[in-house]
């Protein structure tokens, strides 16, 4: 086996494959941008896609009772999320290793990351506030304009800034590489 060809050689070559692929890159973004686009696409064609109404009362009673929970449980789950990635990202910041500083661009993108958080609380918590006006006049629907657009604010963001998350911890461990 020739000099310099065993295990770190082949680590040598993956870590430096890894870094080929530039999360923090034009190229990245513009077609994560896309991507966003083309799944935000599928969702508006899915929202237009006609609907056959039941024609029982009592099962509508039941449809919209469910609807209810449904949307609840999203909007709850989605905060959860939110808190946590919140959390994550902030440990992830202060208990990293002292010797290798945050770079100003890695900051910005945790930065960036933590406000997308901050926007899905807000907006789940303009959601939850609308779906308790809508409850309080005896009317929830989940397509309406006061709850759908909170409440697809509310997961867009939390993509964004888990999508920012993943592509700082990735630039931190990269960059944290080049330095051993």
């Amino acid at each position: 086996m020739p000099v310099g060809t065993g295990a770190p050689a082949q680590s040598h070559l993956q870590a430096r494959w890894l870094r080929a692929v530039s999360f923090g890159s034009f190229r990245f973004y513009f077609v994560l941008a896309l991507a966003i686009f083309f799944l935000h696409s599928i969702d508006a064609v899915m929202v237009g896609l006609p609907v056959r109404e039941s024609q029982s009362a009592e099962l509508v009673n039941g449809f919209k009772q469910k609807q209810v929970e449904l949307w609840s449980e999203m909007n709850k789950l989605l905060i959860a999320f939110a808190t946590v990635s919140i959390g994550a990202i902030g440990g992830f910041i202060v208990n990293r290793d002292k010797n290798h500083p945050l770079k100003q661009p890695q900051l910005r993108r945790a930065a960036v990351s933590w406000f997308f958080c901050a926007l899905s609380l807000y907006f789940g918590y303009l959601s939850y506030q609308q779906g308790t006006l809508l409850l309080k006049h005896g009317v929830f629907d989940a397509f309406t304009p006061r709850l759908w657009w909170p409440a697809r604010g509310q997961f867009w963001c939390y993509l964004i800034s888990i999508i920012l998350f993943g592509d700082f911890i990735y630039s931190s461990i990269g960059d944290k590489e080049t330095k051993e």
